[in-house]
């Protein structure tokens, strides 16, 4: 749960920092790596402490799928068009999901029969 929060406010931070690019101090490159490495970081450990595993593996998806793109950006130029909107739904997507995690918490009964 408390991953799961965190990445809700990493996923938040890294909308913020999408839409307004010179916010975090910043390049928005470096910003949205260190978001992703994050996420990642963090997703692992909810998908272990979670009562349902497949929050965190999407948000582990989203994260890896933004650090090769933020990878591949430091190497060769990307459309900056491609990294607002990807920055810009990793966010929302990590933020969503992990909220989601935060807040549903299945009955007993579903639980133990998954």
């Amino acid at each position: 749960m408390i991953a799961d929060l965190l990445n809700t406010l990493v996923g938040l931070w890294l909308t913020s920092v999408a839409i307004f690019p010179h916010s975090a101090g910043m390049d928005r490159n470096r910003v949205a790596l260190l978001a992703a490495t994050a996420m990642i970081g963090l997703a692992v450990w909810a998908r272990r402490s979670g009562a349902t595993p497949w929050q965190g593996a999407i948000t582990l998806a989203t994260g890896a799928l933004l650090a090769a793109l933020m990878i591949a950006n430091q190497l060769v130029h990307v459309s900056d068009v491609l990294t607002f909107w990807s920055v810009l739904w990793a966010g929302l997507v990590c933020a969503i999901v992990s909220l989601w995690a935060v807040l549903y918490r299945p009955p007993r009964a579903a639980r133990l029969a998954g």
